[in-house]
């Protein structure tokens, strides 16, 4: 009976237009959907914003946002499932990343104003607004703007305007990259490897084959466009830099080989904020040890609430 039914996925795989890659997106999608989220979508006349929503609309909002590498649903469905019971949450895809895009110019700011829409077009109150990586530049800067409609604030592997120049110079040697925007915008599935190798501490094995069928959904989906944004993210850092006027937790992976450890102290003393190192993760925290991301997430939002 198993072989049967290999046999028959093999058969199906092979006579589908759809990659390996594609599959395995909408099995994802259907988890969402199993568990309650509905796909939404706001428009505007430049601008198309795409996120999921439990729709737990009598419980505290969770909004969690992703980074480069990837869209909405990939990077917090850990996250996703198990905060779905106890909170309302909100997935967006960032623009230019997953199904969301904007005709306007890449920016921080476009950014921090797609979270703004979904904030006032949901009529949400009190968000506990979670970013990792470039999304937590996007946190950071949408508490610098907006506190007032925050309850809290986590910012996970983020370095905010702790990141100098020099720092960013010493990763790109690390990694191996020309510039930042080569080792986050990959065009060959050797350079997805790379970006997997600083990202995980334990990477993913998959097949030259499906690292390229990744380039597109997950990676380098508008390159000219992630590129500006990553480009134009240093402008930002004297105006996202000091203290904000929330409660913030900073999350890190002790083994981070993007943004190291250092650069979480000098986040925690720049904004006096509470900061857990948390072990046997890399810069993919949330998914390398969700149990313990969880936790420290959770308990942190109750005791505020509380």
């Amino acid at each position: 009976m198993k072989r049967l039914i290999l046999f028959s996925f093999l058969i199906m795989t092979l006579f589908s237009c759809k990659t390996l890659v594609q599959k395995f997106d909408e099995r994802l999608e259907k988890k969402y959907i199993k568990k309650g989220f509905v796909s939404k979508t706001i428009e505007s006349f430049e601008s198309k914003t795409h996120f999921y929503d439990n729709q737990q609309n009598d419980k505290p909002v969770v909004i969690l946002v992703h980074g480069f590498g990837g869209d909405g649903k990939i990077s917090w469905w850990q996250q996703a499932k198990e905060l779905n019971d106890d909170y309302r949450v909100i997935v967006p895809d960032i623009l230019w990343f997953g199904k969301s895009y904007s005709e306007g110019d890449p920016s921080l700011m476009a950014q921090i104003e797609m979270i703004r829409t979904i904030i006032t077009s949901e009529a949400l109150n009190e968000v506990n607004l979670v970013g990792i990586s470039y999304g937590g530049f996007i946190s950071l800067g949408y508490a610098k703007k907006y506190a007032q409609s925050l309850k809290t604030l986590t910012i996970v592997d983020s370095p905010g305007a702790a990141l100098s120049t020099e720092e960013i110079s010493e990763f790109c040697k690390r990694v191996g990259a020309e510039s930042v925007e080569d080792a986050f915008i990959p065009e060959t599935a050797e350079e997805v490897d790379r970006l997997l190798r600083f990202s995980f501490r334990k990477p993913p094995m998959l097949t030259d084959g499906i690292k390229e069928e990744t380039i597109g959904l997950y990676f380098s989906k508008h390159p000219e466009k992630q590129a500006e944004l990553l480009q134009e993210l240093p402008e930002n850092r004297d105006w996202i830099s000091g203290k904000v006027d929330v409660p913030t937790l900073i999350l890190w992976g002790e083994d981070d080989q993007v943004f190291l450890v250092r650069e979480a102290k000098q986040l925690q003393k720049m904004l006096d904020a509470e900061l857990k190192i948390i072990e046997k993760a890399g810069h993919a925290l949330p998914e390398e040890q969700p149990k313990q991301f969880n936790q420290y997430l959770t308990d942190f939002i109750s005791q505020v609430r509380d």
